[in-house]
């Protein structure tokens, strides 16, 4: 079957569009005049008082601030979503603070409303009729499509891939949480796909089955793009559980923002929390450093640390900087400027942890702890670690290093965790203090530790290292980040006790 829509183009729908699970049902976009597509140009001469382009009308793109000169970024809303939202003029406003960009907002408001399978059809139009923009800012202004970057939310990651397909030599598509039903499991000619812009980079937020019981995700969790990042294995994002103090922000929300955003907050947390990411990526000064990994359980092991062979990529706007770092941002947090990140992010998955709130940015510390096994030790004992860490910068009192609650330490072995928090202490750690909690399970009797066991730990040693970032700049001096109890070759640490440890261990 196919439709056609002038000078737009034509769509056709073939066996690709069908899946008995993930597509069982197709149909063609509403007409042009109910979708009633519109393109608002923002620049820094009129940050806030759009002008209105028009393909079909010469006159409005002459008359406009565009320049080709800057790049260009267009936002696109997803489903049941509007340019009014207001996460559209946060973004806006972030982008025209970098300076010199045109930023164009694309208004499809009049499609995205249910039903949803209507709106994912409408979604194809909208690509023809960005598609169609494109050309003619590239005839009328001499725009390059090498210098345009479509950044869309939810059904509007799809439609960017949409208009890529009829943009040959796009430069990149910003997914941000791509929608899971409809295009999950389905050809790449349905969705975003890698091979639809020099670069297409993805943050997975919402990425649980839309087939749950509870609560469904709403985003995809497959890899779609050349580097799919996952902060918080992309599925459940802190602050987002009902159950937790994220629930308490909801009214906090209502009053601030309106009811608009509240509804978000309590049906789309995870979901929109893709948003938020990169709207904070863009001018922030933390940096979200994402290091490739087979999976977040891995990565949260320490497993995949270090910015070599390609394994690190900066996540958000700056995902756009894959091999030569020029933007001051990224200076003050030392990667410096004009350096070059080692080698150029390679494909895949990228895993990284954020904040539950602004500021989402975290720092990275891996702890790697050498457990004694002196002959009064048991094998093993299970419970909670904390730790306080102490450096020339500052100080972190509490740091989990138990995330899920408790953790089993063998004696004798090393265990390894990453944990965040958003201060920066540097690569100098002068103290480490941890604080033990023995734990015992009634319904797990392997657990149990009475009167004749001993529920010591005892630990030989502390290794911290901050998450390595691309291109460090060399240390002034060598030093070890080992830090060892004073005097002694192990300490030992009662329950319910502390220890601290010291960067004086014997070389």
């Amino acid at each position: 079957m196919t439709r056609c829509y002038g000078e737009l183009g034509c769509l056709n729908i073939t066996k690709e569009w069908y899946h008995l699970i993930f597509r069982p049902f197709n149909v063609f976009p509403l007409p042009r005049s109910v979708i009633n597509t519109r393109f608002i140009l923002y620049t820094e001469k009129n940050p806030t008082d759009g002008q209105l382009l028009q393909a079909e009308t010469k006159e409005t793109i002459m008359k406009s601030n565009f320049r080709s000169d800057w790049d260009t970024k267009f936002i696109i809303h997803g489903f049941i979503d509007t340019p009014l939202s207001n996460w559209v003029s946060e973004m806006r406003d972030e982008l025209i603070t970098r300076g010199g960009l045109n930023v164009i907002v694309v208004d499809w408001a009049g499609g995205s409303l249910p039903l949803y399978t209507q709106a994912t059809a409408n979604t194809r139009l909208v690509g023809l009729e960005i598609a169609y923009l494109i050309k003619k800012l590239t005839e009328y202004k001499g725009l390059r499509a090498d210098d345009v970057h479509l950044i869309g939310h939810s059904l509007g990651a799809h439609t960017a891939g949409y208009a890529a397909e009829r943009t040959p030599g796009l430069g990149r598509i910003t997914g941000l949480d791509p929608a899971e039903p409809y295009f999950q499991g389905m050809d790449p000619i349905v969705r975003l796909d890698p091979s639809d812009a020099s670069l297409v980079d993805v943050i997975h937020t919402d990425g649980r089955s839309v087939f749950r019981l509870e609560i469904p995700g709403y985003g995809m969790s497959h890899a779609c793009g050349h580097l799919d990042f996952y902060p918080n294995n992309g599925k459940e994002q802190p602050g987002c559980a009902l159950s937790q103090e994220g629930a308490a922000t909801i009214p906090l929300t209502l009053i601030k923002d309106g009811i608009e955003e509240a509804s978000r907050v309590l049906l789309a947390c995870n979901h929109i929390r893709a948003i938020k990411l990169f709207i904070d990526s863009i001018n922030g000064k933390c940096p979200y450093v994402a290091h490739r990994c087979p999976s977040y359980q891995h990565f949260l092991s320490g497993n995949c640390f270090k910015c070599t062979s390609g394994n690190c990529a900066l996540m958000g706007y700056h995902a756009s900087l894959p091999i030569t770092t020029t933007r001051q941002n990224i200076s003050e947090n030392d990667i410096a400027v004009g350096s070059s990140i080692p080698v150029a992010p390679q494909p895949g998955k990228y895993f990284l942890a954020t904040g539950r709130d602004f500021p989402f940015c975290q720092r990275h510390y891996r702890f790697t702890i050498e457990l004694a096994k002196p002959k009064t030790a048991e094998p093993w004992v299970q419970g909670h670690l904390t730790a306080g860490i102490f450096s020339e910068r500052g100080a972190i009192r509490s740091l989990d290093l138990t995330p899920k609650g408790t953790a089993r330490f063998e004696h004798g072995t090393v265990y390894q965790v990453v944990v965040t928090n958003p201060h920066d202490l540097g690569d100098r750690i002068r103290k480490v203090e941890l604080a033990w909690t023995h734990d015992m399970n009634v319904l797990e009797p392997t657990t149990l530790c009475l009167f004749w066991c001993n529920n010591h730990l005892y630990v030989k040693s502390i290794q911290v290292e901050t998450m390595q970032m691309p291109s460090r700049e060399k240390r002034n001096t060598e030093y070890s980040n080992k830090l060892c109890a004073p005097k002694r070759d192990f300490a030992d640490i009662a329950n319910r006790g502390t220890y601290s440890f010291y960067d004086n261990c014997k070389r």
